[in-house]
């Protein structure tokens, strides 16, 4: 509570407001060679902080698991070239973003068994990317799966509301079980850059044998699936 009403002083004073105030605070404590750029006036806060979350995700890269996967699950955080009054907009306002060839050099092919499967997600505009990090990562395009996400979000060109998981194996991988799911799922979408468990389900169900690795997993590490990402955690 006395840590709260510090913030909210400290927002009154600087004519801001307690989420500013608690940001910089970290930055403060877990970079304070950012904090004085900031205060040098070298950076703006909102770089700063994008700075500290870049630098999080290469750190994470060197902790790359060294063992083989037959199953490899990834929802890339792709970087985008939107941007307005000169500041990126989008994606890098939620989490730090990779290029595609910062996400070709990753060792994924390295991880890859002989023969194994990679479920790739990835969005309408940087569809013809994918394909370079497909090729980087020693894998060829199968099919695809369509996630319709029933609400409507803007685009440049269209009202977007689907988004496509791309299936591609590597050597000889077909499913284990037999059962032929809806290429197109419907299912209604929540907070920002989260995917349906379902999809989860269905890679289960599809391939019962052999190690499964999420790359980029938000949150907690689920049972069966190593993971690894900026957000995961046990």
């Amino acid at each position: 509570i006395k840590e709260a009403k510090e913030r909210k002083a400290k927002a009154a004073a600087s004519k801001t407001n307690a989420g500013a105030v608690a940001r910089g605070d970290r930055l403060a404590k877990e970079r304070p060679d950012l904090a004085d750029r900031v205060r040098k006036g070298e950076l703006k806060p909102t770089e700063a902080h994008r700075q500290m979350k870049r630098d999080a995700v290469a750190d994470k890269v060197s902790e790359l698991p060294t063992d083989q996967y037959r199953i490899i699950y990834a929802d890339p955080p792709w970087k985008y070239g939107d941007k307005r009054d000169g500041h990126t907009t989008g994606a890098e306002d939620h989490y730090p973003t990779l290029s595609i060839s910062e996400l070709c050099a990753l060792p994924v092919k390295d991880m890859a068994a002989t023969d194994a499967v990679l479920f790739l997600w990835v969005t309408s505009p940087m569809l013809e990317d994918a394909f370079s990090i497909i090729k980087a990562w020693g894998f060829q395009y199968k099919t695809s799966f369509v996630w319709d996400k029933i609400k409507h979000n803007m685009g440049h060109y269209n009202s977007v509301r689907h988004e496509f998981l791309l299936v591609c194996t590597r050597g000889s991988c077909t499913p284990d079980n037999s059962t032929l799911f809806d290429s197109v799922q419907s299912i209604e979408r929540t907070e920002h850059s989260m995917k349906p468990e379902r999809f989860r389900e269905i890679i289960d169900t599809l391939y019962v044998h052999g190690k499964k690795i999420e790359l980029f997993r938000r949150g907690t590490v689920l049972p069966g699936w190593d993971a690894w990402g900026n957000e995961t955690h046990e």
